[in-house]
């Protein structure tokens, strides 16, 4: 809360009748500035300037969608969910409200996108709710957004930000590389191309085929030859590279074979050329005619930005400035990603399209030991000015570190169990209390199922239980609980007081080696990438971490560091990275046989 607010007060004060856009990275922040910091500001001020949270179109509902299921329900395991009467009653359509976990396969049923999006051919645009979004965010004074959304507008090409404002705050600065990386990633999805081909999605667009003299037949049989090649293309990828492994040169026989599924695609549009060129002149008036057509239009786009990312996947041609790979999505189909190495230009670009009157970039991490050239480097931002300012906790009082040397590398065998045992014998020690912030879903499952064997006098709170909002609430509530996490509660979680008294983190968060984005930054950068990039990268993750601990003057405990390379390679100087205060390096002896 405090650098929030030592942000937003002179930005309110100063900014009077001008418009505010707070950019942050993560979720949990965005929630805790709607929901406790402006509304504290509001009266502390005296004042009653309007705000509110923008987000992707992704988070709200789209009401044609949602329509479309039967009955009007959410099927779940337990109690559906009347999902027409909740429509009814929400005033923003924020797939957020539902009590569902993030990644839930109902939220993606019913999700807007920009895909499924018919756009003023909608029976339902009336009542928007990712259009009333973006107008109510008009006349908001503060305006709450993410980075994603930020960079995904500007590099789509739609130009400049779709809500007006004058400055620009955007905390979390560290983030900005990650966030335009993102926005700017390619890929080219199987399941996706797949999905544009199967026979439910194009017998709807039967009877506008019947109407324009389209062969509907023919159409379909040139769609099966569409996933002959792109089967054909995918199983090759899958025979060549294996999950997650990067690709630093072009295969000529896999670019033969996405050259063919494109040839394909391309046959398969041909009949509706003069469908397009009839709709972009305007030749469709009649509202029935619209949303058929307009429903095809998309399926258009989709088809050829599919296209265009298998090329670009498959062709390598940007290798090193981007990393390839063969990668999966969350039900484990293959996808061909690309990503770019270094991001400054973009994000230098389009903070210059942009040119606000002011703008402000904080964060709790964004120097390293009072040096700002690491983070100036990354985003390709020049500051007029820099100011570093030091934490009013009192470190060597407040918080202790612990360094635990596990005795095993992370790639040894039983590696998992004996951090999972060390952190079971902390947080019972600890009696709840704690954060656990790990690097890896497989270990995040492994310590669940652990801690979950038998009854404890403490909650155990898992990601991937509940949405995110729903755990921190629990955690807050419940002092005593016991919240495992990985790299997304690294930040935006604040809990000051008796519940948080102990931070475990696994390991120094450096990048795995064989990151296809890691291996493409080795390349560009030689032997000094490690020094030059990897290793500041991975203090910053790290400060973040620790920094969930102490949030008051008054709050208590201690950092538990499951790494002894922190303290055995001095070169690194891990600890000149971290708040100064006490520490004790043990030793987990290995279990007797």
């Amino acid at each position: 809360m405090g650098k929030t607010f030592a942000v937003l007060i002179p930005a309110i004060l100063a900014a009077e009748d001008n418009h505010i856009l707070f950019l942050t990275a993560s979720i949990t922040l965005q929630e805790q500035l709607i929901a406790k910091d402006l509304p504290k500001l509001n009266a502390l001020l005296g004042k009653n300037f309007s705000y509110g949270l923008l987000k992707g179109r992704g988070n709200y509902i789209c009401l044609r969608r949602a329509m479309s299921l039967p009955g009007g329900y959410l099927p779940l395991s337990d109690t559906p969910i009347d999902i027409a009467r909740w429509i009814e009653e929400s005033d923003s359509g924020d797939l957020s409200e539902l009590p569902l976990p993030s990644g839930h396969p109902v939220l993606a049923q019913t999700a807007a996108s920009t895909r499924n999006c018919l756009g003023t051919s909608c029976p339902f645009r009336g009542r928007c709710f990712v259009t009333q979004a973006f107008r109510n965010a008009q006349d908001w004074q503060v305006v709450v957004a993410n980075y994603h959304l930020f960079f995904s507008h500007i590099l789509s090409g739609k130009g400049s930000f779709p809500v007006k404002y004058d400055w620009l705050v955007c905390d979390e600065a560290h983030r900005i590389p990650d966030a335009a990386r993102n926005a700017a990633t390619v890929e080219a999805d199987a399941e996706n191309g797949a999905s544009l081909l199967r026979p439910r999605t194009l017998s709807g667009f039967d009877v506008l085929f019947a109407g324009q003299g389209i062969d509907a037949p023919l159409f379909k049989e040139r769609a099966g030859a569409c996933r002959t090649a792109l089967d054909a293309l995918f199983g090759l990828v899958e025979l060549r590279y294996r999950q997650g492994e990067g690709i630093a040169e072009c295969s000529e026989d896999l670019l033969h074979k996405g050259k063919e599924m494109i040839r394909a695609f391309d046959k398969l549009l041909e009949p509706l050329r003069g469908l397009e060129e009839r709709f972009m002149s305007g030749g469709f008036e009649n509202s029935a005619d619209l949303g058929g057509v307009g429903a095809v239009m998309n399926w258009i786009d989709e088809v050829n930005e599919f296209k265009r990312a298998a090329l670009w996947c498959l062709s390598v041609s940007d290798f090193p400035s981007w990393g390839y790979w063969r990668g999966a999505n969350a039900r484990g189909a293959n996808v061909l990603v690309s990503a770019p190495v270094v991001c400054a230009d973009i994000i230098r670009d389009a903070f210059e399209s942009e040119a606000p009157e002011k703008s402000v970039m904080v964060s709790a991490t964004l120097s390293l030991e009072g040096d700002f050239s690491f983070w100036s480097r990354e985003t390709g931002i020049r500051p007029d000015q820099t100011l570093v300012v030091t934490s009013p906790f009192d470190f060597e009082r407040q918080m202790e570190l612990l360094i635990v040397d596990i005795g095993m590398s992370v790639a040894s065998q039983g590696y998992d169990d004996r951090i999972c045992r060390a952190i079971e014998k902390l947080c019972d020690e600890n009696g709840g209390r704690t954060l656990v912030l790990l690097s890896s879903m497989r270990l995040l499952r492994s310590l669940s199922d652990l801690m979950r064997r038998r009854e404890r006098p403490y909650e155990v709170l898992a990601q991937g239980d509940l949405s995110q909002k729903e755990l921190l609430k629990r955690f807050r509530e419940d002092e005593t609980s016991v919240l495992i996490g990985s790299v997304s509660f690294r930040e935006g979680v604040d809990i000051p007081g008796e519940g948080l008294t102990q931070v475990i983190v696994d390991r120094i968060p450096f990048p795995h080696p064989n990151d296809p984005l890691v291996q493409a930054r080795n390349a560009l950068e030689g032997r000094k990438a490690f020094v030059k990039t990897t290793l500041p990268n991975a203090k910053m993750f790290l400060r973040q971490a620790v920094g969930r601990l102490i949030r008051s003057s008054s709050d208590r405990g201690r950092v538990v560091l499951l790494d002894g390379r922190a303290l055995d390679r001095e070169e690194w100087k891990i600890l000149e990275s971290l708040p100064p205060c006490k520490y004790r390096r043990l030793s987990v002896k290995a279990p007797k046989e």
